[in-house]
């Protein structure tokens, strides 16, 4: 009998741990499984009284999925007719990379000598929310996003803008997401978020929708291939249904609004390489543009500056091309063309117009003859090289004393008789003629010889004077020519280098104005910020542009130039 009791107590104990172990286990759900690649959804991991759950779950599915947040835990204990439950979930927002059917495999998870498996979860993502991508049964979203890129195929360097648009069916109080500032292949020339979009509305299957672009993006790609733009989530906060906003009830009296998550669709752009036989006037200018060029006075003095400009107008990558180097005359003091821009970015490119000023200094008279001056850029509209070539007046340079040369020639008859008096022994093939009482020691011509060489003694002591004074206030001298040398050092900037290199050499020749100015880094905040803007751009090389360099060039002589004013 005893025995039989041990029996049955043997085998409730064991019907109570295999219903223990039933009641242990894991599950993965999603909120959604038909969705659109516009929405966001949740996947939840539920596990049920399991004790030491884990707080976060290695996902893995970064080829079909983009976790936008999370992880989120949740628990929930409850009692029940003298029984213990609990749950613990971890949750997380993702969103789709791709369409079809997607197949979430099954997650194991080791706890406490034991193992729990979910089950495979099958997920389906449709393309768009338009009605041609529904099936029979399902209805529009009340709000959905898409992603409007102007053409599929761009080419490298070129600047362009995609949209973000939003289609709703009910009343947006606000909407917000976090901009972007850097992306692989691309630079970033600007996010907006728009304020007050210009809107439009359509009837997409029976369904009313308001459509505004609240978003941009405009990107210039930096390499060829194809490129993935990612999905861009926003958080739009609408009106809930059946209330009145007024001041009176937000933030005090109660919310009235409610906030959804949706997401811009990833899309897919093939980048080009730029076709070959550009030519060596081509320095990267993608788009449409017009030149003229101008030089201020084609009459100048020796020694005196003339102005040449040359003057881009036109659409395209603005921000990302510098006009080609120009080679002059040897005769000519040449100084690095100051740059001024007069252009803004417009909602597909940069439009204006960019200015080239370079200064020229002749160092003797004659008449000078330059090479035309030639732009190449790359046509978006006709898909091929351009070349703008305009040529150059001559220029025509006088000395300082060609005025007194020309009223030499312009002498009378009577004083050219006279002056061939003076020289008729050379007209007449005399010889020359000595008087007897002639003393060559007395001839104060014949000391020109003793006086030359007492010269040239003096001037060998005044350099060693001037020398040792040299070595002795060398800081005083540096701190002097700190400003020569700075434009020396600028000089020797050019565009076949590498961004790297510009950079390097800019940074010497700003840094060693300051050492020789004797000038601290935070006497000036410009002088902070360039220094910082330079120890960026080393860490991120990809972002460097000659226009970018030519920005930085000009912000540092600026900066030079203050200080000198002072």
């Amino acid at each position: 009998m005893v025995i039989r009791r041990r029996y049955f107590t043997s085998i409730f104990i064991f019907c109570l741990m295999i219903s223990g172990l039933w009641a242990q286990r894991v599950t993965l759900t999603a909120s959604k499984t038909t969705f659109s690649i516009q929405e966001q959804i949740q996947l939840v991991f539920t596990f049920e009284n399991i004790k030491n759950s884990p707080r976060s779950v290695d996902l893995n599915l970064h080829n079909n999925f983009t976790v936008i947040g999370g992880p989120y835990s949740s628990s929930n204990y409850s009692w029940v007719n003298g029984k213990a439950t609990s749950s613990n979930k971890i949750i997380y927002d993702v969103i789709a990379k791709k369409t079809g059917k997607i197949k979430i495999p099954a997650y194991e998870f080791s706890i406490k000598n034991h193992v729990y498996k979910t089950s495979p979860l099958f997920i389906t993502v449709r393309k768009t929310a338009d009605p041609g991508s529904l099936t029979e049964g399902q209805e529009m979203p009340s709000i959905y996003m898409e992603t409007i890129l102007p053409k599929d195929r761009v080419y490298q360097g070129e600047t362009f803008t995609l949209y973000y648009h939003l289609y709703t069916a009910e009343q947006v109080v606000n909407y917000t997401t976090n901009p972007i500032s850097t992306m692989d292949g691309f630079i970033v020339d600007r996010f907006s978020l728009h304020d007050s979009p210009s809107s439009s509305k359509k009837v997409i299957n029976g369904r009313e929708y308001l459509i505004a672009g609240i978003a941009s993006l405009t990107l210039t790609p930096t390499e060829s291939g194809e490129f993935i733009l990612p999905a861009k989530p926003f958080r739009i906060s609408v009106k809930r249904s059946g209330q009145y906003r007024s001041k009176w009830e937000d933030p005090f009296f109660g919310n009235t609004s409610k906030n959804i998550n949706i997401v811009a669709p990833a899309d897919t752009l093939t980048v080009l390489q730029l076709p070959s036989g550009a030519g060596a006037a081509f320095t990267g200018a993608i788009g449409d543009f017009t030149m003229h060029v101008s030089m201020d006075s084609t009459l100048i003095q020796e020694n005196q500056a003339a102005t040449l400009r040359v003057n881009l107008i036109g659409h395209g990558n603005m921000d990302h091309f510098t006009f080609p180097e120009q080679t002059f005359s040897d005769d000519f003091e040449l100084f690095e063309p100051k740059v001024k821009n007069a252009y803004r970015l417009s909602d597909q490119d940069y439009k204006g117009q960019r200015t080239w000023e370079y200064v020229l200094i002749p160092g003797k008279p004659g008449t000078y003859q330059f090479n035309d001056m030639v732009f190449t850029y790359f046509s978006l509209s006709q898909e091929s090289y351009k070349t703008l070539r305009m040529p150059l007046k001559e220029i025509r340079v006088i000395s300082y004393n060609e005025l007194e040369g020309d009223y030499i020639s312009g002498l009378s008859p009577d004083e050219v008789r006279l002056l061939s008096q003076d020289i008729r022994f050379i007209q007449m093939g005399e010889k020359h003629q000595v008087h007897l009482d002639y003393n060559t020691v007395r001839d104060s011509r014949n000391w020109v010889w003793y006086y030359l060489a007492l010269a040239m003694t003096a001037f060998v002591v005044v350099a060693e004077v001037l020398l040792a004074f040299r070595n002795k206030n060398r800081n005083i001298i540096r701190y002097k020519n700190a400003l020569k040398t700075a434009i020396m050092q600028f000089r020797k900037i050019h565009t076949d280098q590498s961004a790297e290199e510009i950079l390097t050499q800019i940074e010497t020749g700003f840094q060693t104005y300051l050492s020789d100015k004797r000038i601290a880094p935070d006497r000036y905040p410009e002088i902070n910020d360039i220094l910082k803007t330079i120890e960026t751009y080393k860490y991120a090389p990809s972002n460097l542009s000659h226009a970018v360099l030519d920005s930085l060039k000009n912000k540092a002589l600026t900066i030079i130039e203050e200080i000198e004013k002072a």
